[in-house]
């Protein structure tokens, strides 16, 4: 179920899309547009921050809000990102932060999912694919978390799903970077797919592979550099599955 403000994010984006809101206009202010939605002003902040992160509007403090069209990409593309926990974060930081987490937790998931489990990995990967084919950039950014955040389940560790959930939100944004960036191109479907794939052929340093080379090239979708080469030794993945109902 989602959000109240991806809900609200959703109606928003749908407006600036049709052209009821248009490219250069001004949102209407922002108590006001509470009002009309019926929503606080906390929800509506919440889902303007992600308009924004995607590129569809530009936050301008004692200016309002000014709608920009999809993809339109600015120095607001390379903002920190103030997380509760580890406090102020850089594009650049997060996605090393999830280079170092989200090879190892997909490894783990390839050698741990069941046919349940591989069959949501595969539906939420199709869940991406028509969001981008239907040009809806926030349904795709939603179902690309989901992707990530599913995999940490998968992995079956409940430090790395507990860890995964504290970072929701700051991965949340970090995915949503490239579409501002890029609009709705399809390669982050093509990437998922081949992700899913060494993940239900149980191929775990092919899945770790497949998840480093799809956040390398997100990096460069949303403009950061990252001087990452590979690592000069192979990594051995030596895993056996939890014991049955460890983690149920």
């Amino acid at each position: 179920m989602q959000s109240i403000p991806t809900s609200i994010a959703q109606t928003l984006q749908q407006h600036i899309l049709s052209g009821h809101y248009a490219s250069g206009s001004q949102l209407p202010p922002q108590r006001e547009l509470a009002q009309q939605l019926g929503i606080s002003r906390a929800s509506l902040r919440e889902a303007l921050s992600m308009l924004e992160t995607l590129g569809l509007v530009e936050i301008q403090p004692g200016r309002g809000v000014r709608v920009n069209g999809p993809h339109s990409g600015s120095a607001r593309m390379h903002r920190a990102y103030a997380t509760p926990a580890l406090g102020q974060l850089s594009p650049r930081q997060l996605i090393e932060l999830r280079l170092v987490l989200e090879p190892g937790w997909t490894a783990l998931a390839a050698a741990r999912a069941d046919d349940g489990g591989r069959r949501q990995l595969q539906w939420t990967q199709d869940q991406l694919a028509h969001a981008l084919a239907r040009k809806d950039l926030l349904a795709a950014a939603e179902a690309d978390l989901q992707f990530h955040l599913l995999l940490a389940r998968l992995s079956g560790n409940p430090g790395l799903v507990a860890m995964a959930r504290q970072l929701e939100h700051a991965i949340g944004h970090s995915l949503r970077l490239p579409f501002a960036w890029s609009g709705a191109d399809d390669q982050p479907a093509l990437e998922h797919g081949a992700i899913a794939r060494a993940v239900c052929d149980g191929d775990a340093q092919a899945a770790a592979d497949a998840m480093r080379a799809h956040l390398l090239s997100a990096a460069r979708r949303s403009g950061v550099v990252l001087d990452a080469p590979a690592p000069a030794t192979s990594v051995s993945f030596r895993l056996t599955p939890p014991p049955e109902g460890a983690f149920a």
